[in-house]
């Protein structure tokens, strides 16, 4: 196996572990490490093959937490709504642009939760979106969830402010994930960006992706959800930090 694999197999088995544990975070967290292995154009199709295996899983085995007046009325139309704008950006945008707002909005992004975890206001009660707010945060997590596979951050945002229980985070969050990433994969096979070379690595990559999920099974019951999220946006931080630099 190539060496740049070998380390793929492992930041791919601690970023699903993650994804496993929260409901997102996953494709954020691979794509901002394993950039420096491979191109943007050929990490995008493998994660969303495999973003779509852990969220099968999810949805399958936790089905019954899905909130799914929220999903099919509010959160999948306007996700989709924003989705084949990010395809297009990532067909057309040359692979510096793309590292570039990759870097910045993962900066950004994690100083601003991380603030708000650890800020003086971290005790206060956040009040739901508005409407307006809402389909504002979801059309653009859908532009991200295009270009990267991984419009978890802005559809976490949303998520976090008007679903509360944390099994019902995570379940909605995952079947959102899998009709996107269908959608997405049936897009990418006839535009050609699945190729051979992608199925082959993401057959390599499946059982760390199955030991992350494993993983991510045993510490969801667990973890404190605030450590737990300090530690994601954390680890983020510093991952898009060396994106950018």
């Amino acid at each position: 196996m190539d060496w740049r694999l070998a380390l793929l197999s492992v930041i791919i088995l601690l970023a699903y572990m993650v994804g496993a544990t929260t409901g997102f975070g996953g494709a954020m967290i691979a794509v901002a490490l394993a950039i420096h292995l491979y191109s943007v154009e050929f990490l995008v199709p493998i994660l969303v093959i495999l973003n779509l295996a852990i969220s099968i899983y999810i949805v399958a085995r936790h089905h019954d937490g899905i909130e799914s007046g929220k999903l099919f009325r509010f959160m999948l139309p306007l996700a989709a709504l924003g989705l084949p704008i990010g395809i297009l950006i990532f067909s057309v945008a040359k692979t510096n642009t793309l590292n570039l707002v990759l870097g910045v909005f993962i900066v950004c992004f994690s100083l601003f939760e991380l603030a708000i975890l650890l800020g003086p206001w971290k005790d206060r009660e956040r009040e739901p979106m508005s409407a307006l707010q809402s389909s504002f945060w979801l059309f653009l997590g859908g532009v991200m969830h295009g270009m990267y596979a991984s419009g978890g951050p802005l559809v976490v945002y949303y998520a976090s402010r008007n679903i509360g229980e944390k099994r019902a985070f995570r379940s909605t969050l995952s079947a959102l994930w899998l009709m996107l990433n269908t959608g997405l994969l049936i897009v990418y096979l006839c535009i050609g960006k699945v190729t051979a070379d992608t199925v082959w690595a993401s057959a390599i990559l499946l059982p760390s992706l199955a030991a992350g999920i494993a993983l991510g099974e045993l510490l969801h019951d667990r973890l404190p959800e605030r450590g737990f999220r300090i530690l994601v946006f954390a680890v983020l931080l510093l991952a898009g930090i060396s994106v950018f630099l």
